[in-house]
């Protein structure tokens, strides 16, 4: 996590976000003996989970971990053990959880100003599809995955059709398993915490929504919400591990599209750029091109998918959302979710409707999100192909007709309202 400031004074929305988790996860301690519950041989849930609480104020996280876990096991009633281990896991993967929530509220205020390091990250990322997009921006600010990272999370894939533009092998995310998050650090330690809490967590205002399997598995996410624990507590502590799981995901899929430092990987950002400033000896030419970035794209941004990096990083913002709502977070605090979520629901429902209300709307609304990704993308590809085919410059019928397919796939999910398509295209 990088250390970036925030405003010198929150703006007062922001504060009562800020307030509201504090009073739920600031330890109250009192006067314990510190050394005898340490050295206490008393493995009571109760003693257990105390120690456990003590070990992760004072830091030890390995420590903490281990007690927390035996407390988990020592009792059936254990939510308050379970919140405090995915309190633990998001503290192994380096989350701060005052900073994320410092942060989410200062983007969601982001009409009355923004911090120096945000204008950092959307000045980095202003020529990327996420330029306009604040969830770009929270992801570019709260993560730097290493390139180690982006190779667990995805690989290079040969794309001999874009040799035209100087390019062989672009970065393509990979389909989520079990493999992968274990082979990042970060995503691991957020996925042993999800699945500590997610037993813990609404069915109904959470969990109905959910395409993620770990959510759907009755042995994973046996529902005990009918036992005792802190129900604000859980939800706010699963919202932010899904917070940060998803951005890792947006950042799996748009490699060279977020982070604030520039990245080693030719993706989707990277070659969209080379077609928009390349020249083309014929249209033929572009629609070789443009048939090579379609099934780029469609790799890249996989709408088919529930596995895909996309989808459950649409997953996860739901859930953030859902969560802080079943916690009682006000959703004017959160709106940089919230927003975004509402955005796509719309686009979605148009999506539907264009095609007869068929399908999922988890399918629609993935591809609205990828529509959002890809709007600059999209904009660009317009202006090369009206300029390709534009007098004195000719295109043949087959040759539109390849470059319409092609760009139709690609702006799949971009608002119409935003994009305005090449005019040859019907």
């Amino acid at each position: 996590m990088g250390n970036y400031g925030v405003r010198k004074v929150l703006i007062m929305i922001g504060g009562l976000l800020i307030a509201f988790v504090m009073m739920q996860f600031v330890s109250s301690c009192g006067t314990a003996n510190v050394n005898k519950l340490f050295g206490s041989k008393d493995d009571s849930y109760s003693a257990l989970l105390e120690r456990a609480q003590l070990a992760y104020d004072e830091g030890d996280f390995a420590l903490a971990e281990e007690l927390a876990n035996k407390a988990y096991g020592r009792s059936s009633n254990n939510g308050d053990a379970g919140i405090l281990l995915g309190n633990i896991y998001l503290s192994q993967a380096g989350v701060d959880i005052f900073q994320v929530v410092r942060k989410l509220s200062t983007l969601s205020g982001s009409n009355s100003g923004s911090s120096s390091s945000a204008s950092k990250c959307s000045s980095s990322s202003s020529s990327g599809a996420s330029s306009s997009n604040a969830l770009g921006q929270l992801s570019c600010l709260l993560l730097n995955l290493t390139d180690a990272d982006k190779a667990a999370l995805g690989s290079e894939k040969s794309y001999p059709g874009l040799s035209s533009i100087g390019i062989t092998k672009v970065y393509v995310p990979s389909e989520v398993n079990d493999t992968l998050r274990a082979n990042v650090k970060t995503l691991g330690a957020l996925d042993k915490g999800i699945r500590k809490l997610c037993p813990f967590v609404s069915r109904s205002l959470v969990l109905s929504q959910s395409i993620d399997e770990r959510h759907l598995s009755a042995t994973i996410c046996p529902d005990q919400t009918g036992t005792s624990f802190s129900s604000p507590k859980a939800h706010i502590s699963f919202a932010l591990l899904h917070l940060i799981e998803a951005l890792i995901f947006q950042q799996g899929v748009l490699v060279d599209g977020v982070a604030s430092s520039g990245s080693s990987y030719t993706g989707v950002q990277t070659v969209s750029t080379k077609i928009s400033t390349a020249t083309f000896s014929s249209a033929a030419s572009l629609a070789t091109t443009l048939t090579e970035f379609k099934s780029v794209v469609d790799a890249s941004f996989d709408t088919t998918n529930a596995k895909s990096q996309l989808a459950l990083a649409l997953n996860g913002l739901i859930m953030v959302s859902q969560s802080f709502e079943a916690a009682g977070v006000p959703s004017s605090v959160t709106s940089v979710i919230t927003s975004q979520l509402t955005k796509l629901k719309q686009t979605a429902s148009t999506l539907k409707t264009s095609a007869g209300g068929t399908g999922s709307d988890s399918t629609y609304q993935a591809q609205a999100l990828k529509g959002q990704m890809n709007e600059a993308y999209a904009k660009a590809l317009a202006t090369k192909i009206n300029s390709q085919c534009t007098a004195p410059n000719t295109c043949t019928a087959e040759e539109k007709t390849s470059l319409c397919a092609s760009y139709s796939s690609i702006s799949q999910g971009v608002d119409p309202t935003k994009v305005t398509k090449p005019t040859i295209c019907p």
